[in-house]
């Protein structure tokens, strides 16, 4: 009777051993699962992170933000990197305001060159209800909704025009106003002319005339329909009216030595319709100019007038929305 007395002694030791050997193991196993999973966890987010950057960690293209690369669409990097080695013509990797500005400038060319080759190869394809040399409202609604794939026209039913999507009917009605402004003959109907200034304002030679008008109505004090360098510099007359789109300088001096330089073309001291038409015109090398500076005074970080790929990228916002990359949409939101 002796050693199962013993073992019976022993037992109550045993039953309070067991639960905290159990308890020890628990946390333990708790610890290894916990680190296990964090391990995987980083290793997958840093692969996702490089493969959605569509950049290494280790590149660092003409310049140290790698960072910067990761937070922008690859679509973005690729159309900036594009652009970039476009405008880089002797190749140095890095942009001056000169060769920003040349290339800005090209855009601005192809761009309204596209347009006015493009216009009467789509009035044409639109203007077949009847076909009488005149683009319809009508004519052209159909057209626009089959493009966006939806059947309908500028009669449908109210019950189906409700069902369309808010973008969609923002679009129609900023259409419906800018047809309002381009049609001056019959506001039913465009001619081939202002099926031109509906769609690009900016590459109409009557919408440039217009601009002439008024800079001759603001500036013309005496009415002889040209301007001299008195006229011009005068910086109290700066009121051309809401969405006169050319730039002018801020004081005097600057505007003297505009109308001097860029102008007064056969420096005989007056400006005539002719040398503002081409002062206004969109081709005209000073908006490029200007808009090069802008985009640089922005985006050179360190002001040692080089912009480099680090840089633009670093202001990915205002290069994409500008001319050098989507010329076209820069356009259309100022017009």
């Amino acid at each position: 009777m002796a050693k199962p007395a013993k073992f019976l002694r022993n037992v109550p030791r045993l039953s309070t051993l067991f639960p905290l050997v159990l308890y020890v193991l628990f946390i333990l196993c708790i610890l290894v699962l916990a680190f296990s999973s964090r391990s995987h966890s980083d290793g997958k987010g840093q692969k996702t992170e490089q493969a959605g950057s569509g950049v290494s960690s280790n590149e660092s293209p003409n310049g140290p933000a790698p960072l910067v690369y990761r937070k922008l669409e690859e679509s973005v990097v690729k159309e900036l990197t594009e652009a970039f080695a476009k405008a880089d013509t002797n190749g140095d990797k890095h942009l001056t305001v000169q060769e920003l500005a040349k290339f800005i400038n090209f855009k601005i060319r192809e761009h309204i060159d596209e347009a006015i080759r493009t216009n009467p190869i789509m009035f044409v394809e639109i203007d077949h209800k009847p076909r009488d040399g005149l683009v319809s409202w009508d004519e052209y609604q159909g057209y626009w909704l089959r493009g966006q794939g939806i059947q309908g026209d500028s009669h449908m039913k109210k019950s189906a025009f409700d069902k369309l999507d808010r973008k969609v009917k923002e679009s129609i009605a900023r259409d419906k106003a800018h047809w309002m402004e381009a049609a001056r003959t019959d506001p039913l109907s465009l001619t081939l002319d202002e099926f031109l200034s509906f769609r690009h304002p900016e590459s109409s030679t009557v919408n440039l005339l217009n601009l002439v008008d008024d800079i001759l109505r603001q500036f013309d004090v005496d009415g002889d329909d040209h301007l001299t360098v008195e006229e011009f510099s005068d910086v109290q007359t700066t009121d051309l009216g809401e969405g006169k789109k050319f730039i002018l300088s801020q004081n005097v001096r600057e505007r003297r030595e505009e109308f001097t330089k860029v102008i007064d073309k056969n420096r005989d001291g007056k400006a005539d319709r002719g040398e503002l038409l081409s002062y206004v015109d969109p081709r005209h090398p000073r908006y490029a100019i200007q808009e090069a500076s802008t985009l640089f005074t922005l985006a050179d970080a360190n002001k040692d007038k080089k912009l480099l790929m680090h840089e633009m990228l670093a202001k990915s916002a205002i290069f994409i929305s500008s001319k050098m990359v989507h010329t076209a949409e820069s356009f259309h939101d100022e017009f």
